[in-house]
């Protein structure tokens, strides 16, 4: 297999350190190039060991999957160099918020496309990738692209119509919940525990709550209850916590990145009539 990745961003690397961690894809099977960039291109090179340039003829010749991560807006300039050399046999592969596979299909008519949502606990292979089928793909380019997603996490194949609402769920999710370790982190540290202690109490509390959904039948809202004992420490937590809103506020928060992914897609398909 051979992966070519356009651009050179956060989550092109959290994908290229989940892959060379595990035995496939190796360092030698991926292949990445950007704009202009060439000292973010060297330091993906010397830490990942994968091959870096901005040939055209390099990046497509016998090309699996060909992944576009940089900016929604600039998809279409930087895949234009490389359309003269696509095979028949390459994917083109969306990991960015808001692009559709038709918007996809109407610049590589013809061609696999696929869109995914991968984030970027990639980096550890604990990524929640969702991918949804362009019209032209094949079963084999299907299964070969869970395949290669598996490889850094858990997948799920979703009607496209869900893109938008799992990009506000789980693309963005983890910056939300850094958020929430962030201020855990610094309620620590007021209540006096050091540093360095309360980033790892922190974190294992969060692997262990999680693990816990994951491996039960019992929903968030009966696990918090079971912990909360009348007139507690945990009930002294939430009453603060619902004074202030916090939930209706994660909420609009996922609302509003929803949104704006399907701006994305809106503006993208509005810049396609106006060029026509």
């Amino acid at each position: 297999m051979k992966i070519t990745i356009i651009g050179g961003g956060s989550m092109a690397e959290a994908l290229i350190a989940g892959w060379t961690d595990g035995v496939y894809p190796s360092a030698s099977q991926i292949f990445v190039t950007n704009r202009s960039n060439d000292e973010r291109l060297e330091a993906l090179a010397q830490t990942y060991g994968v091959t870096v340039t901005r040939d055209p003829e390099i990046l497509t010749e016998n090309t699996d999957f060909i992944l576009l991560s940089c900016k929604p807006k600039d998809w279409e300039e930087a895949l234009e160099p490389l359309l003269p050399h696509l095979d028949s046999r390459t994917a083109v592969v969306s990991v960015m918020a808001g692009v559709t596979t038709a918007s996809m299909e109407e610049v590589v008519p013809g061609q696999a496309v696929i869109r995914t949502m991968p984030n970027t606990s990639a980096a550890v292979r604990a990524s929640m990738t969702s991918l949804s089928f362009g019209s032209f793909c094949s079963d084999e380019q299907s299964e070969r692209a869970v395949e290669l997603f598996r490889e850094v996490g858990e997948t799920a194949v979703v009607d496209e119509t869900m893109m938008d609402a799992v990009t506000a769920l789980t693309g963005t999710g983890p910056a939300y919940i850094y958020y929430l370790m962030e201020s855990m982190e610094k309620a620590a540290a007021n209540i006096g525990v050091p540093e360095h202690i309360g980033r790892e109490l922190v974190a294992q509390t969060l692997v262990g709550a999680s693990r816990r959904v994951q491996k039960e039948e019992s929903s968030p809202k009966e696990l918090y209850e079971q912990i909360m004992s009348p007139g507690g420490t945990t009930e002294a937590g939430f009453d603060v916590l619902k004074s202030r809103g916090v939930q209706e506020a994660l909420i609009d928060c996922i609302a509003g990145a929803y949104e704006r992914s399907q701006e994305l897609g809106k503006k993208k398909k509005l810049s396609s009539r106006s060029d026509n």
